[in-house]
């Protein structure tokens, strides 16, 4: 504990000073920078969340498709998405940092853009702890390194007081996160994770896939006693709502959540959390 304590305070006081600062990043890369970056490219929706978090979103200066929160993230330059990102567009973004998500699908420019002297972190949030370590991180890279501390303690008590009010039984839940096919998760997915919490059990949770796709006969035979749907707030109204609602007792075990709130590896998560773990509980 000590020292992690020396090691914090030589990273904080680096930062302040205005000292080069370095920091590993997920996939093991060093990311070293001269002082705090002031202008930041980030690629992935999750990321922009975790910078307006810090309170550096005007250091923003492009984004990608789907970085909608806060409101303010939308007024931020769209340089792409997860499919076709433009080189170009970064570049003249002019950035001291790009903030990219390892599958998030921005791989195939890191290593162009690390070849142009650009400082790339990549970030690879596979669980809720790596969520707390992530905005350490990038709390060190924009010199708030003290702040990220203090957001990154809050989450996890936020999330260990969750573990704590519910209690593991054995109530069974299908989460649902397409309509065009029956997609769903494991337990190791961070959508598993966040259902584990909730002490409530996942009848897919021991797929050997992060994403299985089932059929509606093997989550019937499950019978589980909360159909969980994954439906963004302003989407159209999911059609399996009435295909579930047609088979007799199943109308009233149907909830829905917002993906925002419960798939990105976000601060936000410990409010999905909290979301999820009502809605499962309530009485229909």
């Amino acid at each position: 504990m000590l020292l992690r304590a020396v090691a914090f305070c030589v990273v904080l006081y680096s930062s302040l000073c205005g000292a080069e600062i370095k920091v590993i990043d997920d996939t093991g890369n060093a990311v070293t920078l001269a002082g705090p970056a002031k202008r930041i490219v980030s690629l992935a929706p999750h990321l922009t969340e975790l910078l307006f978090s810090l309170n550096v979103g005007s250091r923003v200066v492009g984004t990608v498709r789907f970085s909608d929160y806060p409101e303010a993230a939308k007024s931020i330059p769209v340089l792409g998405d997860a499919f076709a990102i433009s080189l170009e567009s970064i570049v003249s973004s002019e950035p001291e940092l790009v903030v990219a998500w390892h599958t998030g699908g921005a791989n195939n420019i890191i290593e162009r853009l690390r070849t142009l002297g650009i400082p790339v972190y990549v970030n690879e949030a596979l669980d809720l702890k790596s969520i707390a370590r992530s905005i350490k991180s990038l709390a060190v890279l924009v010199g708030k390194a003290e702040y990220g501390e203090t957001l990154a303690l809050k989450f996890e008590d936020e999330i260990s007081r969750l573990q704590e009010v519910y209690v593991s039984t054995n109530k069974k839940v299908f989460f649902q996160i397409s309509d065009q096919s029956l997609f769903t998760i494991n337990d190791s997915h961070l959508i598993g994770q966040a259902i584990s919490v909730c002490g409530v059990q996942n009848i897919f949770g021991d797929s050997p896939i992060p994403v299985p796709i089932v059929s509606k006969e093997v989550v019937l035979a499950a019978d589980p006693e909360i159909i969980m749907i994954s439906q963004p707030i302003d989407s159209e109204r999911s059609p399996w709502i009435e295909k579930w609602s047609e088979i007799g007792g199943y109308a009233d075990r149907i909830r829905l959540i917002d993906p925002a709130l419960i798939s990105r590896p976000s601060l936000r998560m410990s409010k999905g959390i909290k979301e999820l773990c009502s809605l499962v509980w309530a009485q229909s």
